[in-house]
């Protein structure tokens, strides 16, 4: 494969995920794609989003990685400090990154990225909709913060413990997100 995901597709879950072998070395995330995300998404509760290989590549996982998207609210108390200062002093809207994960076989190809851009690209056609001012993600590990962070994510004001709560300002992904796009001529 070269260099990148853009050729994978990004759909959303279908009841045959459960039983892809999907292994991304995380017990509870392997676990939720193959007993709870479709049960959530039929409760309404959350809706999971499954990268899928290509057609043809069968060296590769059918499920390359998945996340979950729901919304709630946050506190400005909560928010990082420039945020906060722009926002009203009640609970305001925001959309959550309940799960993101990627197989272990598809290290290496962008996948956790991939994955995060279209959460971001689905987080800002849902603020185009309805109230949104950010997005926030628990990260459950070290190891998670550390992704979430070299996208800019900061730690909430209360954040303590895992799983870290961190956030996102859906300005900044817009901001982000224009700047790929280049100007036809």
């Amino acid at each position: 494969m070269s260099g990148g995901t853009s050729e994978f597709e990004t759909e959303a879950l279908t009841s045959e995920d459960a039983s892809s072998g999907f292994q991304c070395g995380k017990a509870p995330l392997d676990e939720f794609l193959a007993k709870y995300a479709g049960q959530n998404q039929r409760a309404g509760v959350s809706r999971t989003w499954v990268l899928r290989r290509p057609a043809g590549q069968t060296e590769l996982p059918p499920v390359l990685g998945y996340y979950t998207l729901t919304l709630g609210t946050i506190t400005r108390e909560d928010l990082p400090d420039p945020q906060a200062k722009r926002l009203p002093r009640y609970p305001v809207p925001v959309a959550l990154i309940g799960r993101l994960a990627r197989d272990i076989r598809a290290r290496g190809q962008g996948v956790g990225e991939r994955l995060l851009v279209d959460a971001h690209l689905r987080v800002l056609a849902i603020s185009e909709h309805t109230g949104c001012v950010g997005v926030l993600v628990d990260a459950k590990d070290a190891e998670a913060e550390a992704f979430y962070g070299r996208y800019t994510y900061q730690r909430t004001r209360t954040a303590a413990g895992w799983p870290m709560r961190m956030y996102l300002a859906v300005t900044i992904i817009r901001e982000a997100l224009a700047s790929l796009v280049v100007p036809s001529s």
